[in-house]
């Protein structure tokens, strides 16, 4: 018996329902145990892009079909332009029914084509339990048929229209997790007569209304705040906001209300300046590129996270004790240089201590270090781990680490660059350590061993130039600084 007939067939099953057919198709040559598996599996996944692609799964469903072989999911990527294809979609889409087939995925790759999809035959037969559409018709679905079984219904880029909508939602009272997206034939979207739902992810720029009391998180994607209105959320845990332009009121009328939301993650918002205030219950606090941030009142915060282009400007009405995990992460979109290493000290000094910054440099240039010190003087930093990430270093900078460990002095660096990049740091940390009245008491270095995936000491010989072995390739290290 070879190593691959070791498992059972039950667990190779289980192995080939995470790959697509094809892929799964290829592990049939390792024994005849994985062939006899494969034969019937019950995670369908294809794509069709040709006629021979076509015959496959013209083939494969009629073995199902004809050997009644239970189907658990059924996906289909369709690339075919033509809309002659669509019979042959009717009659998968039929043997899988039969077949018991609980989840659904159909995916047109070419939107215009525009698949009717027979949503009546399933909701009829009332035993799936996901649908997921993109790409497809259901204009003409126009009767409510109800469906008890259907617990997640996905619907992006679909042709319908809000009174359709309102028809399918009624069809399917029970369901736990709804995604609209990018349906365009929608002038307003309701969500309502849901009372099992608890997540809800919209990406459409219409008035959005929602009557939903068990609803426990909420992604709303829109051009304004504004358009979205809700009735009752009492139990609502997360919201998660991606809009250009907010409403500070409007806001903080979402966030106060409900006493049960723990966490917040705003994003991408371009216009409008907000205030987080009276927040008792707020665990949880994301911001990723926003412009205008206000005063955040958040006393019982846990974590917080900042991501984007600028250095933010944050304020606190009062420091949580119970913030645990605080971690920005930066993309400077220029070069930077001594201003901007100022205000990330202020940024530091001023607000919250921070245990993790991580930031992406395109490239790094020298820095003037008088610059630095003309700067008044503020509370010294306290970063507890800091990554830095080079996309284009430049090793020859000694100065722009010196301006980064200015701004930063933080206690752990993790480095990801050439060997180049490291050999400037532990050359700058040498000498640092060696100046008479220098705060660098000693410095620690460490390698990441890709081989044996583990971590070694690296120790730095005095007088030795490290850059002659260098490579182009990125490393990671990382240094424990005790100041």
């Amino acid at each position: 018996m070879g190593t691959a007939d070791m498992l059972p067939i039950c667990l190779i099953r289980k192995i080939l329902c995470y790959l697509s057919y094809e892929e799964a198709s290829r592990m049939t040559i390792l024994s005849k145990t994985w062939l006899l598996a494969w034969l019937d599996i019950p995670n369908l996944v294809f794509t069709v892009s040709s006629g021979k692609t076509i015959t496959v799964v013209d083939h494969v469903m009629e073995r199902y079909k004809n050997g009644n072989i239970p189907i658990e999911k059924f996906e289909l990527h369709n690339s075919i332009k033509s809309q002659h294809i669509f019979p042959l979609i009717d009659r998968w889409l039929d043997i899988a029914l039969q077949n018991g087939v609980r989840h659904v995925k159909y995916i047109d790759v070419e939107i215009p084509t525009a698949y009717p999809f027979p949503i009546v035959k399933f909701f009829e037969a009332n035993v799936l339990r996901e649908l997921v559409l993109k790409g497809c018709n259901m204009m003409h679905f126009n009767q409510v048929v109800t469906c008890h079984s259907l617990r997640n219904l996905s619907l992006s880029l679909v042709l319908f229209d809000e009174t359709i909508l309102l028809t399918i939602l009624n069809s399917c009272p029970s369901i736990v997790e709804l995604n609209i997206g990018h349906c365009t034939w929608l002038k307003t979207i309701e969500i309502r007569n849901l009372p099992n739902i608890r997540s809800l992810v919209i990406c459409n720029d219409q008035p959005l209304k929602i009557q939903a009391p068990s609803l426990e998180r909420l992604y709303y994607s829109s051009s304004c705040l504004n358009k979205l209105k809700i009735v009752e959320h009492k139990n609502l845990k997360t919201l998660d906001i991606s809009c250009a332009e907010i409403s500070d009121v409007y806001l903080n009328h979402l966030i106060s209300i409900p006493y049960s939301l723990e966490k917040l993650i705003l994003a991408n918002i371009a216009f409008g300046r907000f205030d987080i205030c009276r927040s008792q219950s707020l665990k949880v606090l994301k911001i990723h590129n926003c412009k205008i941030i206000g005063e955040i009142d958040a006393p019982n915060l846990v974590s917080l996270e900042y991501k984007g282009n600028n250095i933010p400007q944050l304020k606190f009405a009062q420091e949580s004790r119970k913030l645990r995990r605080s971690r920005m992460i930066l993309y400077p979109l220029f070069d930077v240089d001594a201003s901007w290493f100022c205000q990330l000290r202020k940024c530091l000094s001023d607000s919250i201590s921070w245990s993790q910054v991580t930031i992406y440099f395109y490239k790094c240039e020298e820095i003037n270090v008088m610059d630095l010190l003309l700067q008044p003087r503020v509370v010294i930093p306290k970063v507890d781990i800091l990554d830095v990430i080079f996309s284009k270093p430049n090793w020859e900078f000694p100065t722009f680490i010196d301006a980064l460990l200015w701004s930063c002095h933080p206690r752990k660096l993790n480095l990801q660059s050439t060997s180049a990049i490291f050999t400037c740091f532990m050359n700058r940390f040498t000498q640092m350590k060696n100046l008479r009245h220098g705060r660098l008491k000693e410095a620690k270095a460490y390698k990441f061993d890709q081989k044996s995936q583990s971590w070694h000491a690296v120790e730095h010989n005095r007088g030795r130039d490290l850059s002659i072995r260098t490579s182009s390739k990125s490393k990671k290290y990382f240094f424990l600084l005790d100041w």
